[in-house]
This record gives C-alpha cells, sequence and structure tokens, in this order.
C-alpha cells in the first residue's frame, strides 16, 4: 500500500460531504470500477451508483455509498461529484 496521499473532495449539491487527505479511493466507474493512488494520471470519469471504499492516512477503510456522477483527478487532487452519497455507519444505524 503506498504511503503517499493526495486530497479527495466528495460533493452533493447540498454540501461537502468529505474532504482530506487519503491514500487510495476505489470508485464505480462508468467503464468499471477503478482505484487512485497518488500520483495518478489525469483522468475524468462518470460514476455509476454504488461503493466507494476510501483508505485514510492512518490505513482504515471507509465505506460510503453513492449515486451517479463524476470524478476528476490532477496533480494529486481528485474531486467526486455526486447526486447523493451515505456513509457506511449511517446505514448501520438506520
Amino acid at each position: 500500500m503506498s504511503e503517499q496521499t493526495f486530497h479527495l473532495t466528495v460533493v452533493t449539491p447540498e454540501s461537502i460531504f468529505f474532504e482530506g487527505q487519503i491514500r487510495s479511493v476505489t470508485v464505480p466507474g462508468g467503464g468499471g470500477s477503478f482505484g487512485i493512488l497518488a500520483n495518478h494520471a489525469p483522468i475524468v470519469s462518470t460514476l455509476l451508483p454504488g461503493r466507494l471504499v476510501l483508505t485514510t492516512i492512518e490505513g482504515k477503510k471507509r465505506v460510503l455509498t453513492i449515486g451517479s456522477g463524476f470524478l476528476d483527478a490532477l496533480n494529486n487532487e481528485v474531486t467526486l461529484v455526486t447526486e447523493t452519497v451515505t456513509s457506511e455507519s449511517d446505514i448501520k444505524s438506520s
């Protein structure tokens, strides 16, 4: 696992759901699931509804359920725009 980090922002129409440094993220892309690590090549991709898994700088996994949207990655800045997002802990508590 890479020790390098990058900045991720997860945005919905209502708010910024998550913003911070992470080690990796795996997303449900329009062409299939894919992962991003630090220094990833520039990419813009559509996103399908599904599970997003991010790894924090401490190495812990956090699972989010997202709606459709898109992702933009450039120069260790990843912006993910989605219709909806719910964290796994929110799902378990309801």
